[in-house]
């Protein structure tokens, strides 16, 4: 479908309308939790479009994605002057929504919470519902969502038996002396599980949190956890909010220390806290959307920015003459090394950094390449400005592919309008993928051309 985003008569109404039905499907709860409510409740808040059925979820995030695209042309041709580069702006693509193959139980990642539960108690694993802020957050366990693996919540409901039969309390805040924080889950489609269970000492000796991993893994082999079948168990003790392996040390209790999945007939191994995208069989489609409009060939070299595990530097391997990946996160970089090895793609490379401070230097590597492709696939707060800029200032590169988790979020809409303002990129074409059913989120698969 061809826009013109010059005729913006229209666009407010159509805005105004997706806002609101929006907002009403993501209202926040107001009625109390109870134990009579909770599941929908739940529900209502992970899920807000369980109820709608698929074809009518894809309507709604196709009419996102051209809200997203139409909000953007209008904040660039309030900031473009000269008429002739506002033309430039004019057309652009949207592709219809690419669907999920599955539509339930698909994420392979999930991370559970411990919080007080409907009943009051201070031990429950599941999701939060209400605002922390309010002193109003409830924890509602996850049996019931329609896009989370029965394994996943086998496992949650096995760790909450074994906190609530410990004499050690939770950690419902970081100064309150509890030591129960999270559970993380993730999987593969062929059978394996992964637990990560997160720990507060406080105050504890290192024997004493060494003693109590002991026993979460006597737990999880010997005792009433045995029947989740874990393929890999690890312990962190964490003090901080979210620690990375470099400041507290995933501790492997048992078994294999990765997750090997297989995504477009090749093998990934995945770390504790590696990035890969939730939904695997949706991210086959997203990658082969990617490559199809990045259109690397046998001259090109592809710069994969936050690259995660390296699937698209490896996938795109044997179509183009070398790829260099970079990512913030030191396992996700080792993995992403392993994974180019394991399947024989030996022209890639990987660098570990934060962007914004290796993109120029990996450039400077690339000066006699003709014709440089590059995909960024940011987290939700999207790329540093600086990132962005070294980008805009390569003239080798002619083809950028952004994928974005959270298109209409501040930050990452200023990338799009540095791109196209400063860097003299135009948006020629945007391709919805839904990895997320039932939710309001939508990865945007965005091609710029310089």
């Amino acid at each position: 479908m061809m826009l013109n985003l010059t005729n913006f008569g229209s666009f407010r109404t159509v805005s105004c309308r997706f806002s609101q039905l929006r907002k009403q499907l993501i209202a926040p709860v107001s009625s109390p939790v109870t134990a009579e409510n909770q599941y929908e409740c739940l529900a209502d808040v992970m899920t807000p479009l369980w109820k709608l059925p698929y074809s009518e979820q894809l309507q709604l995030k196709q009419s996102w994605s051209t809200s997203v695209v139409k909000a953007l042309a209008s904040k660039v041709h309030s900031r473009s002057k000269k008429p002739g580069r506002r033309k430039q702006f004019t057309f652009v693509t949207v592709e219809e929504i690419k669907k999920s193959p599955v539509t339930e139980a698909y994420r392979n990642k999930d991370e559970f919470s411990i919080q007080v539960g409907v009943d009051g108690n201070p031990k429950t694993v599941g999701f939060f519902i209400g605002r922390p802020v309010s002193g109003s957050t409830v924890c509602v366990g996850g049996r019931h969502l329609i896009n989370l693996k029965k394994r996943h919540v086998l496992i949650s409901e096995a760790f909450e038996r074994y906190i609530r039969g410990s004499e050690l309390p939770a950690c419902l805040h970081l100064s309150d002396g509890g030591h129960w924080r999270n559970l993380l889950v993730r999987s593969t489609g062929d059978g394996q599980a992964m637990a990560v269970v997160v720990f507060h000492p406080q105050l504890l000796e290192p024997q004493r949190v060494q003693e109590e991993a002991e026993r979460v893994r006597q737990f999880f082999l010997e005792g009433a956890g045995r029947e989740c079948g874990l393929s890999s168990l690890y312990f962190q003790a964490c003090r901080n909010v979210r620690c990375t392996h470099q400041q507290a040390p995933f501790a492997l209790l048992h078994g294999h220390s990765h997750l090997r999945e297989r995504l477009s007939g090749c093998e990934f191994r995945i770390s504790p806290d590696s990035f890969f995208q939730v939904n695997t069989e949706a991210a086959q489609v997203l990658y082969d959307t990617v490559l199809r409009l990045a259109r690397p060939g046998p001259a090109s070299s592809l710069l994969d920015v936050c690259c995660g595990t390296g699937a698209v530097s490896i996938l795109a391997s044997r179509r183009v003459r070398g790829a260099v990946g970079v990512d913030s996160v030191p396992d996700a970089v080792l993995d992403a090394r392993h994974n180019a090895a394991l399947n024989s793609a030996l022209n890639t490379s990987f660098v570990c950094g934060r962007a914004e401070k290796k993109i120029s230097q990996i450039i400077e590597s690339l000066k006699l390449a003709g014709d440089i492709v590059a995909v960024a696939n940011p987290g939700r707060s999207g790329l540093h400005e600086d990132a962005v800029a070294a980008l805009g200032r390569c003239p080798q590169i002619r083809r950028l592919v952004y994928v974005s988790c959270k298109a209409d979020s501040p930050s990452t809409m200023a990338n799009f309008l540095q791109l196209i303002t400063q860097g003299q990129f135009v948006l020629r074409r945007i391709v919805p993928v839904d990895l997320f059913p039932h939710t309001m989120h939508t990865e945007l698969v965005m091609l710029f051309e310089r």
